[in-house]
């Protein structure tokens, strides 16, 4: 099929239906809304090819030539893509579902508000990709380089992220939900309003990173290291892990609620307005922390060191102190007497 029939059959609607069309040139051609099914395009030739609309249903395009192609709006179902050069292509608002893209090439290519879904791209590189508003479920993202990549409003669901990196990304309410991000490098990022959400980053580094108003909740952060981060009104709330460092941390009116971060280092950390509430934090060390205004209510403190730490007006209601050791406690808040009245209030049964 010569690139006139293809023009032909793509604007009549026709199906092309298990045709063998590998390693032919089709490149600069024009076959927008084409619908390929089951058909053979592996090292076919579409370089800067109009393929917008096109639907490519359980077609074999290994090592297919796509670079600086129009795949607007274009589908993929069940397709291989292994090895293809999608460099430059314009994959806006693509959909691609179960595809297998391992090894592919789609450095700087549009991927903004495309979707994959169960898809494999191991290997693949994504240098300098626009992924804003992409979004990841379910895919395996194995050794994928993704440096230098625009990542703004990009959703990874359930994703294999093994080895993945990003050095030099713009990261602006990126959503991870589930992600493992295990010994993860943040280091050198912006991260703005980022959403890690009951992921694993045990062993992640932070350090110095700024990360205002990113949500940490339910997130395993063992062995996290956030020294120096500037984090002002983040959210680490039902957070859990050992050896957390927070050291020279400024996380104003950040939310520590009912985390679980035993042994955690809050040294010299700004926690201004810090909400501790319900928090376990025995043996964390405070020492020469500013906690002005900051709410320990309930909290367990057990053998926690706070001196030198500044404890203006700090709530301490009902929290348990036993072994802790504060240098600045007298100007702290003690247990309210008609607040814990209130709260053991029980109902009249019978």
């Amino acid at each position: 099929m010569n690139a006139r029939l293809l023009r032909f059959a793509a604007a009549l609607g026709e199906p092309i239906d298990g045709k063998d069309l590998r390693k032919l040139d089709y490149a600069k051609s024009y076959a927008a809304g084409g619908i390929f099914v089951n058909t053979r395009l592996d090292e076919v030739n579409f370089r800067e090819a109009d393929l917008r609309e096109a639907l490519f249903d359980r077609c074999d395009l290994s090592g297919a030539i796509l670079s600086g192609a129009n795949l607007r709006r274009a589908t993929f179902n069940q397709c291989k893509l292994a090895r293809a050069d999608l460099r430059g292509a314009n994959l806006h608002n693509a959909v691609l579902s179960e595809c297998t893209l391992d090894q592919a090439v789609m450095a700087q290519a549009a991927l903004s508000m495309a979707a994959f879904s169960r898809c494999t791209l191991a290997h693949a590189h994504l240098t300098g990709a626009n992924l804003e508003s992409a979004v990841f479920s379910g895919c395996r993202l194995t050794d994928v380089k993704a440096d230098d990549t625009l990542l703004r409003h990009t959703t990874l669901f359930e994703c294999d992220v093994a080895r993945l990196t990003w050095e030099r990304a713009i990261m602006e309410r990126v959503i991870f939900y589930k992600v493992d991000l295990r010994q993860k490098s943040f280091v050198g990022l912006k991260l703005e309003g980022c959403l890690f959400s009951y992921t694993n980053l045990s062993g992640s580094r932070f350090r110095g990173v700024p990360m205002t108003q990113c949500n940490f909740q339910g997130s395993d952060l063992t062995q996290c290291d956030f020294g120096e981060a500037q984090g002002p009104q983040s959210v680490f709330c039902e957070t859990k892990g050992e050896g957390v460092n927070f050291a020279g941390a400024r996380v104003r009116q950040a939310l520590f609620t009912k985390s679980e971060l035993p042994g955690a280092c809050f040294d010299r950390a700004d926690l201004y307005q810090c909400h501790f509430a319900d928090a376990a934090l025995a043996d964390a060390s405070f020492r020469g922390a500013e906690l002005t205004y900051a709410d320990f209510s309930r909290a367990k403190l057990e053998r926690v060191d706070a001196r030198e730490a500044t404890m203006f007006r700090t709530v301490l209601h009902r929290a348990e102190t036993t072994g802790a050791r504060f240098s600045d406690r007298t100007r702290a808040l003690e247990t309210d007497p008609k607040l814990a009245q209130a709260e053991n209030w029980q109902p009249v049964t019978g």
